[in-house]
Formats: structure tokens, sequence, C-alpha cells
């Protein structure tokens, strides 16, 4: 019934091509000429129609009409990319000519728990969507969302389980924190999404109480698909071998994203949910998902996505995103501040694939030494690997704080903890040697990471970390602890 009913909604909001385009196909072959494509498409629209970026194309238009695909990219490479603080700072006017100046507030879609009454507007399609970044500071970037843009978004999410196997109608479970991303106001929505195989379950802390409640939820609601993200997953299958919890359904099919996603957790996930299929995606609140776990790294979507980098001021590969087809708040080569590799690739069966490899988040996102060397999460998590080789992957859990760079505190969860003086040992020689000899190390060990799942979750945490899941405008309670936060640091 819900399967029926799902096709009917589509039908009814009139999104079924977009549906087809975004989550049914792909692109596998000659994915270079078709970006080009979408690209020449894009750069054309906001050329003549958008207050921020009229006129930023018109030479590279003219200059690369006619060349050949690797001139192409090699120019588009070569024009101005935007951070998140250019947007920001541009606010509304990134929007199309007709959007660009009006009032946003009058047109914002609320859900306020009246389900047929949304759906009425999102089938009609006069509204704006606000979305708020988390960001690393206190400025969020809002990002208002037209109805194809919305629905494109949502879609991308739909892609990743679609390639797990999921359909539309499958039963899924959304295990988030809560005051994240605009999940209460899903939350809100839920009286009709339930007719659809939609369940929330959501958490302020992940503790033997909130993994209790999980744990029940999924034997009774025996959901198909597990939304979840890294580090609070592994502290559920931490929790549940810990006082032996009554699992008795296993999702088949888990999605992870959100986090930098390390081989412990991966692997202590899977010895708790042996029947589940676990699988990592990457993507952003502004640009929805982009990429999905595949052999060889993360496959980027490339009907959605155009993914490039450029070495930011330390030489690292920072990645410049365009969201393709989206003309309304275009992203135009968006500087994501994250960290990784990108090529393209073939499959045995000659299929093109175009990959993100080591993705290493924000980048912020690591420990410096006192001799100015910077440790990525690639590092940590290679060196949780090298002690778990000699520990029979006791470590199930790192978490790295910064502490005025001249000292680092390492938590570990362990799960024998007969082991935790010789891995004590056998960690600070690793340290010792492998990042510096003068600095103060501090190795303890813990049941649960400590964390305010409202903020994101990085094994990495440098002194004065602060970006929120999801945005934080007009948020008092946000404010509040960035201000804590920005106090504490020395």
């Amino acid at each position: 019934m819900s399967r029926i009913l799902y096709q009917l909604i589509i039908r009814l909001l009139g999104v079924q091509g977009l549906y087809k385009k975004i989550v049914q196909q792909d692109r596998l072959e000659n994915i270079r000429p078709k970006i080009r494509k979408d690209l020449e498409m894009l750069l054309s629209g906001v050329n003549e129609n958008n207050p921020f970026f009229e006129g930023r194309f018109t030479e590279f238009l003219d200059a690369n009409r006619d060349v050949d695909d690797d001139t192409f990219f090699s120019a588009y490479s070569q024009l101005p990319s935007f951070s998140k603080k250019d947007y920001a700072e541009a606010g509304q006017s990134v929007m199309s000519r007709e959007l660009a100046n009006l009032d946003h507030k009058s047109m914002e879609l609320e859900f306020r728990g009246r389900p047929l009454e949304s759906l009425r507007r999102l089938r009609k399609g006069n509204f704006l969507m606000p979305m708020a970044t988390g960001g690393s500071t206190a400025l969020p970037l809002i990002t208002y969302m037209t109805k194809h843009h919305m629905f494109a978004m949502l879609f991308t999410f739909f892609k990743c389980w679609y390639r797990m196997g999921w359909r539309p109608g499958d039963r899924m479970l959304v295990f988030y924190p809560r005051n994240t991303y605009n999940i209460d106001d899903m939350v809100k929505f839920n009286r009709f999404s339930k007719l659809i195989g939609f369940r929330y379950h959501l958490f302020d802390h992940v503790n033997e109480e909130t993994v209790r409640g999980l744990v029940d939820d999924l034997n009774r609601y025996r959901p198909r698909l597990l939304l979840v993200f890294p580090s609070p997953l592994n502290m559920i299958a931490h929790t549940i071998r810990k006082f032996n919890l009554p699992l008795r359904h296993h999702p088949s099919l888990i999605n992870v994203s959100g986090e930098t996603f390390f081989d412990c957790q991966r692997r202590n996930i899977e010895s708790v949910f042996t029947d589940s299929k676990v699988e990592d995606s990457y993507g952003s609140v502004e640009l929805g998902e982009i990429a999905h776990e595949s052999r060889g790294g993360l496959e980027i979507f490339a009907n959605a996505a155009y993914v490039e980098t450029e070495a930011n001021e330390a030489g690292q590969p920072e990645m410049v995103i365009t969201r393709l087809d989206i003309f309304d708040f275009p992203f135009v080569r968006y500087r994501m501040k994250d960290i990784a590799d990108v090529e393209f690739v073939r499959d045995e069966n000659g299929k093109e694939r175009y990959v993100i490899t080591k993705i290493e988040g924000k980048d912020s996102n690591f420990v410096m030494s006192d001799q100015g060397e910077r440790f990525y999460p690639s590092f940590w998590n290679g060196f949780v690997n090298r002690l778990n080789a000699k520990f029979e992957n006791a470590i199930i859990e790192i978490k790295v704080y910064e502490r005025r760079r001249q000292e680092l505190e390492i938590q570990f969860i362990v799960a024998d903890s007969d082991l935790c003086s010789r891995i004590r040992e056998a960690a600070l020689a690793m340290l010792i040697e492998q990042v510096s000899t003068k600095m103060t190390y501090a190795i303890t060990f813990v049941d649960f990471i400590d964390h305010d799942y409202r903020r994101k979750y990085r094994v990495i945490e440098r002194d004065g970390d602060i970006e929120f899941a999801g945005g934080m405008v007009g948020d008092a309670g946000k404010l509040k602890t960035v201000q804590q936060i920005e106090a504490s640091v020395v």
C-alpha cells in the first residue's frame, strides 16, 4: 500500500520527471561531455538572469563554445570560485532575478503539523524553503529553495538509498539529533510520512537509555533502512554489546553520512549489525548528497554535481563543486572547504566512475604538531588500524582533542578493558615516533564520547571548534553555546 501511495504522491506533486532523472538514471559513460552540456546551460542561464552572477561568464562562454572537452574543463577550472562567505554576504541576490527581491518570509513553507495543507502548497510551488548551514563560525549561509530546488536536493538522498536497494514505500527509520537541519519540521509532518514508510527517532544524547529506546523501536517497527550518523551508530553498537540488549531486527540497509567514517567504526558496527549492509555517503546542507560508497571511493552523482579540486593555502586539494540543474539558487564553483581527491576511473566492465577518495573533511580538520606538520583524519584512521593489528581490533572509537597545540588528549573506547595499559603504552610510543617527541600526550579510556550532537562530530576536535549540524538561525541555545566555546579558548 505504501509503495502505491508513494507513487501517487510523487505524481500528485508533479515531480515524477525529476525523480526519474535524479534517482533512477545514472551517468556511467561519456560523463564529461554530458557534464559540459549541463555546465554550459547553467552558466548561460545565470549569466543572463541572476543578479549575483550576471555577466561573469560572458567571456568564458564566447571563448570556449567550440573548443574540445579538455580545453573547456581546463578553462572552467580558471574561473573564480566562491566561498560560503561570498554566498552569505550576497544573500538573496544569488537567486534568479524574479526571486531575488521577493519577501522570502511571507513565502516560507511551514509544515505546522498540517500535511494536507502542506501537500497543496507543495504541488502549487508558491513557496521558498529556507535551509541554513552549520559552518565553522556563527555566520550561517541561508539557502532559499524553490520547489524544483528542494525536490532536486531531496531526491539526491533518495538516490543514495535507491543505490543500496531501498524502494519508495520500504520502511525507513531516521535516527537524528534534535534541532539539526529541518528535522524537527519533518517530524511535524510525521502523521503523513508514516503512511509512506518514514519514522523518526530523535535524540539529545547517546547513552544507555537512548539506545534502549532505539532498539525497542527497531524491533517493533522493523525498518528496511536505517539513516544515522557514523559516530552515533558506533555508540549504538557499543551499547548493544555492553548491555547485551535484545536486538531482534537488523535493518538490511544502513546509510551513514555527514562525518568521517573510520575503519574501526565500520568493523564494530558490522560486528553487531551482522545482517545489515552499511554504506557511506557524502554531501552537504547546501548541495544535498552528491556521492555514495562504491568500489574505489564514493561515486559522484554525475547528473547532479561537477566536482573539481584546487590547492588551498596549505597545498591540500580542496573540493570545488558546481551543483548541476539548479538555476534558482545556483552553486557555481563553490568552495566546500573539504579536503579530498577526485578522479575518473573505469571498472572491470568498462563503466566510467567519477569518484571522491581520501576524504579528510574540513580543511581545519587536522592536528598540528609543534613542528607545524598537519595530521588529518586519514593519519588517525591508520594510527588506530596499526594499533588494532596489535590488539585484535580492541579499539572501537577514537577522539583526538587539541590542547593549545602543545598537548593532545586521545580518548579511546575499547572492547576489552584488560588491554588498556598495553594500548596506552603502544599508542604513546607511536605518537612520539610519528607525531612529535616534544608534545605532551594524555591517553584516556572512556565508555562514551561526551558530545553535543547538535554540533558536527569530528574525530579531531580543535580548540574553539564550532560547527552546528544544519544551521543555527535564531537559535538562542546554539548562540549561547558558541559564546561559551569562544570564551573557553585560551
